[in-house]
């Protein structure tokens, strides 16, 4: 396989794509911790946290940009690896609850669930156990109620099952 690479890279006289990276990974790793791979890395780090989510790729990012803060300033590599570490783990105990919990929030509630806990005034008589009709906001729904209510009364929202919203009497 190497005679067959040596013959590609031989072949044109210029450096080809192999040369290069030949050249690239014979390099002792301390020359590619530069700051550009630190930011490199921590860029898709970020993508590869879009894909996959739960925050656990995305807090090794500012690991790496405090790797490429220290790179910049011409820091030894071991230092750069321990800060890695470090910030990865902070960001890790720290910050990934707090992420997750700002994820999974349940958030304000839309479209239907929106309507529990809002106050409708009767259109149509609602007979004990029976149907009538509400309106909640600009919008008239069909109601069921356990007891009755006649128009005019307020009531409010207390469950949305497909077309039809139940509702209690409003003592506010």
């Amino acid at each position: 396989m190497t005679g067959f690479l040596l013959s590609l890279s031989q072949a044109g006289g210029s450096p080809t794509v192999w040369d290069q990276l030949a050249e690239f990974f014979s390099q002792p790793i301390s020359e590619w911790l530069t700051w550009q791979f630190w930011l490199v890395l921590a860029a898709l780090l970020l993508v590869a946290e879009m894909i996959t989510s739960g925050f656990v790729v995305a807090a090794f990012v500012p690991g790496c940009l405090a790797a490429a803060v220290l790179s910049a300033f011409g820091v030894g590599m071991a230092a750069q690896l321990v800060v890695l570490a470090v910030v990865t783990v902070l960001t890790l105990v720290f910050l990934r609850p707090l992420a997750l919990k700002r994820l999974h929030s349940e958030g304000a509630p839309t479209n239907v669930d929106a309507l529990v806990g809002q106050v409708a005034v009767v259109t149509e008589p609602i007979p004990a156990a029976g149907i009538g009709r509400v309106k909640v906001g600009s919008e008239e729904w069909r109601a069921t109620a356990a007891q009755a209510y006649t128009a005019g009364a307020r009531v409010r929202v207390v469950e949305v099952t497909g077309n039809t919203v139940r509702v209690i009497g409003d003592d506010a």
